[in-house]
């Protein structure tokens, strides 16, 4: 069989490509498709792909991942023609929260003497103030900021009852309005991402329901722990010097007591938010667990250090590395994650989010032997670079190199066992970080149990051994005041073109653990596998190998002539819209052809792909990344990893391009 196929690979002649990555919308305000937005570009949907020069949204780098996006369409405010949060009643522009002829939706009138209060009728003011009859929120409206009849100066906003230029505690600024995008559903993540009608803004995100933890408020989903304007139940607001703690008004000791239900009491445990003010207006997202959040004016971590003047959580730390490090949280820091903490800190102000444990091992959990299958790099190739910092990761069903690097390296041929062997059976392992919980549970269409994921009419399944495997094992706490995270994969294998839609199928997974309960408003798949590409034009799923080229566009880096009818190499299995980026980023890499001009196509990769998940803020989180062959030992596959991101909202868990 091995020497079948590597004659086969030497005579069948074939190249291979992928549609431009990040050619859909941006997955920002209204641009994915269901109750929740994708990260990053959407293209064919799911977790939008990177960007073919420029980073998106949050992360910054090349290709990074952007802001988690949400539905669009009409949304509960912001009605055609209607500037902000109004709505269009009639050919009447109102703010639907507080109007008591449109109260929560156009047509809902109040009766005789009653409010409307967060878009609800009642007999008083709910968490609001009676400024002239009306219901208005003082901390934010800017004709009475702080005060009924105190209004801003032209072009000024109020936040937190304070007039300025800019907003403060954490508010964003959303044309001439200070907002929580945590919850506000016309700006649900971002400015003017509305949600559809029917639907709540939820940890950042448009759903049916609030998650756990949260309740329905008017339109907005509140953490009534911690809300003192709906402290306990909705529209019980505290008296004035009186902050909400766990549910019930009274007084609050900043000093030593957990008044936010956050884990950290008071200054005593270097929490220096604790009700709020000034601080934000979720004081339980700010504590020495969080993650530094730059341009909300905030010291979200308690380190007396804010925004850019604080750069612990944005400084590289890969610049150093050597490429064959045995040390496995060098590999973390190659990924981007620099921070480490520990688990069960003596002092609860050192409970910080960062990396607690880092493994190199084969796919069944035991140590890895053969060392080539792990290295960190600077470049890759002629073309490619690191996309954060200075470093990435390469893992590697053969050698973690190109055709020149060293230590390890070069990788000539690119059809190498590793030695020892790093084949494993993954269906009768034993070890709890072997991959077995994934192998083992169904996952809809896509895979069956104890089987490998089956590509839509295209191979067979196969299972139970993970030839020449090895996985990078990461256990990690989240940030409290993250909701996911996201990175970026860039896939080779020699096994493409002549061997999509076949059994070999060569598989990159990331499975995702957290042992503490279900992300929520969005769960990850039931499996735990993020590289998993779904097409929302079809509804169909596609596990991130080999066969992922038949059906979709993302091997987009590759010969155009394997997708082109009547090239003399086309190959009728590859998607017509693959390699719309040519071979470039194969040069120097050992997956390109030989010569150029020739069918004799070695290999192709995907371009650099945007992998999302959830988690629990300031819980453990536990990442597992492996790469192994399926079918037989030869044609190696090999991943690049870089750009890990903590975000702030939920997001559509997946890779996609």
């Amino acid at each position: 069989m091995g020497w079948l196929r590597t004659s086969a690979l030497a005579a069948f002649g074939l190249s291979a490509a992928a549609m431009a990555p990040g050619c859909g919308s941006d997955g920002g305000s209204g641009s994915a498709t269901g109750g929740v937005g994708n990260v990053g570009n959407t293209g064919g949907g799911g977790v939008g792909n990177t960007g073919n020069t420029g980073g998106v949204g949050n992360t910054g780098n090349t290709g990074g991942t952007g802001n988690t996006g949400n539905t669009g369409g009409g949304g509960t405010g912001g009605g055609a023609g209607c500037p902000g949060t109004l709505t269009d009643c009639n050919g009447t522009c109102t703010n639907t929260e507080f109007d008591p002829t449109n109260c929560g939706a156009c047509g809902t009138a109040c009766a005789t003497g009653e409010f409307c209060s967060q878009g609800q009728c009642a007999g008083q003011c709910l968490g609001t103030k009676n400024c002239g009859g009306k219901c208005v929120d003082t901390d934010t409206d800017p004709a009475n900021c702080g005060a009924c009849g105190t209004a801003c100066p032209t072009g000024q906003v109020c936040s937190v009852g304070v007039c300025g230029v800019s907003c403060t505690g954490g508010a964003t600024k959303c044309g001439t309005e200070c907002v929580d995008i945590q919850s506000n559903p016309n700006h649900c993540g971002g400015c003017a991402a509305a949600c559809p009608s029917g639907q709540v803004c939820s940890a950042g995100a448009c759903s049916t329901s609030c998650g756990t933890g949260y309740t329905k408020c008017g339109n907005s989903c509140v953490d009534v722990k911690n809300d003192k304007n709906n402290c306990g139940a909705c529209g019980t607001v505290c008296p004035s010097g009186q902050a909400c703690l766990q549910g019930t008004c009274g007084s609050c000791d900043v000093n030593t007591t957990d008044c936010d239900g956050d884990g950290f009491a008071g200054k005593n445990e270097g929490d220096c938010c604790e009700v709020p003010g000034v601080c934000g207006a979720n004081p339980q997202l700010v504590n020495p667990g969080a993650l530094e959040v730059v341009g909300n004016g905030i010291d979200d971590n308690c380190n007396g250090l804010a925004d850019l003047f604080d750069k612990s959580d944005t400084q590289d730390c890969d610049a150093a590395l050597t490429s064959d490090s045995s040390d496995a949280k060098d590999y973390g820091k190659a990924l981007g994650i620099c921070r480490t903490t520990e688990e069960t800190p003596a002092n609860k102000k050192d409970k910080t989010w960062g990396l607690i444990e880092a493994e190199i091992l084969r796919a069944d959990g035991t140590p890895l032997g053969d060392a080539r299958a792990r290295s960190i790099r600077q470049k890759f190739g002629d073309n490619i670079t690191s996309l954060e910092g200075k470093s990435m990761v390469v893992l590697s069903s053969g050698i973690a190199s190109d055709k020149t690097q060293t230590t390890p390296g070069p990788n000539a041929g690119l059809s190498t066992s590793h030695t020892p062997s790093s084949s494993v059976n993954i269906s009768s392992c034993t070890s709890a970080k072997c991959i077995k919980d994934w192998y083992s549970t169904a996952n809809g269409t896509l895979k069956g149990a104890n089987q490998f994921p089956q590509a839509p009419a295209c191979g067979t399944p196969g299972g139970g051994n993970a030839n020449d495997s090895v996985m990078l094992r990461l256990r990690l706490r989240a940030p409290s005041n993250a909701r996911s995270f996201s990175f970026n994969s860039y896939f080779f294998s020699a096994e493409y073109p002549e061997y999509v839609c076949t059994g070999y199928n060569d598989q990159f997974v990331a499975l995702v653990d957290t042992p503490s309960g279900t992300p929520q408003p969005i769960a990850n798949p039931v499996d735990k596998n993020l590289m998993t590409y779904i097409d929302l034009s079809t509804n169909q799923k596609w596990p991130v190998g080999i066969n992922i080229a038949k059906g979709t566009n993302l091997f987009a880096v590759c010969d155009p002539k394997v997708s082109v009818a009547g090239s003399g190499c086309q190959d009728t299995d590859i998607n017509p819209a693959s390699c719309s980026l040519g071979v470039t980023d194969l040069l120097g890499t050992g997956f390109e052809a030989t010569p150029a001009t020739s069918c004799n196509v070695v290999g192709g990769g995907t371009y650099w792909l945007t992998t999302a998940g959830n988690v629990i803020p300031g819980q453990i989180v536990e990442l597992r990344f492996s790469i192994f062959d399926v079918g037989d030992s030869i044609l190696d596959s090999l991943a690049l990893m870089d750009g890990f991101k903590w975000l702030p909202n939920a997001t559509l868990p997946g890779t996609g391009g």
